[in-house]
């Protein structure tokens, strides 16, 4: 049962911020950040080519219990016209190396989990 409302509320979640996300943007300098961050860790399959708070494939996936490739926003800024990336979950992607110092050039990040 618990499992059950946990996916139902984050289906919910999800449908909620995908509305908020409609023509709102991830601030320019946060985008740089990731895009830092990613080649700090070696993460790769990123797509800068589509905004990160778009809830493309490659900015959420969660194919499978153990795997997460996760970045959420909030995009309730400046009038709903600006997202700040809030969470990154990352999860089963053999990644190396120390926590990355780009990591403070994103100011509203509240949660990181990273694991192997």
């Amino acid at each position: 049962m618990l499992f059950l409302r946990l996916v139902l509320g984050s289906i919910f979640i999800v449908c909620c911020l995908t509305t908020l996300t409609n023509g709102a943007t991830l601030a320019k300098d946060e985008v740089e950040a990731l895009k830092r961050i990613g080649k700090t860790l070696g993460k790769n399959g990123w797509n800068f080519g589509s905004d990160p708070c778009s809830q493309h494939d490659s900015w959420v996936d969660q194919s499978t219990r153990y795997y997460a490739n996760n970045v959420t926003c909030d995009c309730s800024f400046n009038s709903s016209t600006i997202c700040h990336v809030v969470r990154i979950v990352l999860k089963a992607q053999n990644l190396s190396g120390t926590l990355p110092p780009n990591l403070n050039s994103l100011p509203f990040l509240q949660e990181i989990y990273f694991s192997q």
